[in-house]
């Protein structure tokens, strides 16, 4: 690096900008002199150097203000400050300023090799740092890309406020209430949360409380001492105590029974457990993230939930949009979905064909993404060629797509809002053209501007 570092030198003396290239260009530098500062510091801005070399008394512009725009503009580029005996104070206002040397004239050459063979060794120390911070950024975003919120495949309006929650939440150490229908994708919310957080590195263990009973949903919640009931031959430690220091995610926490409940508030609010048949007090340090798809309001004015659980659990709350409020993310997952059954079952990533496109925009998705999902891996399956077409698609999706006769009415599914009532309309309209705008615009009894204003308006591929 030292010897093929590039040098700017600043000096409106010709015989000492001369004489100062013409010594470091003996030593291998690639010399760059500049009677105009200025000239020089465009030529750095648009070139870059790795070592700057600046007279300090200079017309137009000083060596000070040459130092101060180095550092700013270009950290990691040491400069060198030249000054006569009379203008030390300067010098050492230069280094404060950020030079990393100074040398006073008349120089010596021996002095002047030394001076820039260091900066040149500092300025190669800063490369390969810079090197190192890039390469960590790049793993860190990498890493991030395949767990987190990079797995969130998302373009729509709603979910970019989703991701925009999950990055304001998950460095706080705040309880989260995730709402959402089923299947929308609550425990990928959660688990963006946890590895965008402190914890990311700690265990983060989900648990769906829907699908254990009572007794066993307290077991595996808080652990059990040895004969706490029949079948219990050893001490068992519960997911609270084995997801310390990292996130516990508590799906479906609606269906809880009330005297668990009163459990689980006590184990937030005192931090600390009792495993069932047990009476040591055990310290815990867990995050708590909690999902329903019900109406918890509604359920404690209805006494089957305990209101303190509720705000304890609703410190900060994200609602999640089922699949159908936010339709232009369809095509971006289905593309993603395909390659992911693609590489689990090796095999080549099927495509959609367009109207298969179009359809899968237009049906509701009642089962959300994971219905996405499940349909996908249907259709990749049935598929004799390399694109999935209409008649690869589920049953019941095509039923609940296509009009009962190519001279049927527009099907339109209700209830509706005025808003996917008229978008449907031009989906199904664009499906039984086959696409063409022209022949909707006419079925649609609309003008062919308007339908594309609408097509552009709904998000409509």
């Amino acid at each position: 690096m030292t010897e093929k570092a590039k040098v700017l030198i600043f000096d409106d003396d010709p015989d000492s900008l001369s004489s100062i290239a013409a010594a470091l260009r003996r030593d291998g530098y690639e010399v760059h002199p500049f009677a105009d500062p200025k000239e020089g510091l465009a030529v750095l801005a648009s070139r870059g150097g790795d070592v700057v070399l600046t007279d300090l008394k200079m017309p137009g512009i000083t060596g000070l203000e040459v130092v101060r725009r180095v550092v700013r503009e270009n950290p990691g580029i040491p400069v060198v400050v030249v000054t006569a005996f009379g203008t030390v104070e300067s010098a050492v206002e230069a280094v404060r300023a950020g030079a990393s040397d100074y040398l006073l004239k008349p120089v010596g050459i021996p002095q002047l090799r030394a001076a820039v063979f260091k900066a040149a060794k500092e300025r190669s120390k800063n490369v390969e740092l810079e090197k190192k911070d890039r390469e960590i950024r790049r793993l860190r975003e990498e890493r991030d890309r395949k767990r987190g919120v990079g797995r969130i495949i998302a373009d729509s309006r709603k979910m970019e406020e989703v991701i925009r929650k999950i990055h304001m939440v998950a460095q706080t150490r705040m309880n989260v209430l995730i709402l959402g229908e089923s299947g929308t994708g609550k425990e990928l919310v959660a688990r963006a949360i946890h590895d965008q957080s402190p914890r990311g590195e700690m265990p983060f263990l989900p648990i769906n409380c829907a699908a254990i009973t009572e007794s066993l949903l307290e077991s595996e919640l808080f652990g059990h001492e040895k004969g706490a009931f029949t079948g219990a031959v050893a001490t068992r430690q519960g997911l609270m105590e084995i997801a310390e220091g990292g996130t516990l995610f508590l799906d479906e926490v609606g269906e809880m029974s009330l005297s668990l409940q009163v459990k689980l508030l006590r184990a937030i609010e005192q931090k600390e457990i009792i495993r069932v048949g047990g009476s040591e007090v055990i310290r815990v340090d867990v995050r708590i993230i909690a999902a329903t798809n019900q109406d918890l309001k509604a359920k404690v004015a209805g006494k089957t939930f305990r209101e303190d659980l509720f705000y304890r659990l609703n410190v900060f709350n994200i609602s999640v949009p089922p699949l159908r409020e936010r339709r232009e993310d369809i095509p971006k997952l289905a593309g993603h979905f395909l390659s992911e059954i693609a590489g689990e079952n090796q095999i080549t990533p099927k495509r959609l064909s367009a109207g298969v496109r179009i359809a899968l925009i237009a049906y509701r998705w009642p089962g959300n993404v994971r219905e996405l999902r499940n349909a996908m891996e249907t259709a990749s399956l049935v598929a004799k060629g390399e694109t999935i077409e209409w008649g690869d698609l589920p049953q019941e999706i095509l039923e609940n797509i296509l009009p009962p006769s190519p001279s049927g009415p527009i099907p339109l599914p209700s209830p509706r809002t005025l808003e996917e009532i008229e978008r449907e309309a031009v989906v199904a309209a664009l499906l039984k053209t086959d696409g063409n705008r022209t022949q909707a615009a006419k079925m649609l009894g609309i003008g062919l501007r308007t339908l594309q204003r609408k097509v552009k308006e709904y998000g409509i591929s």
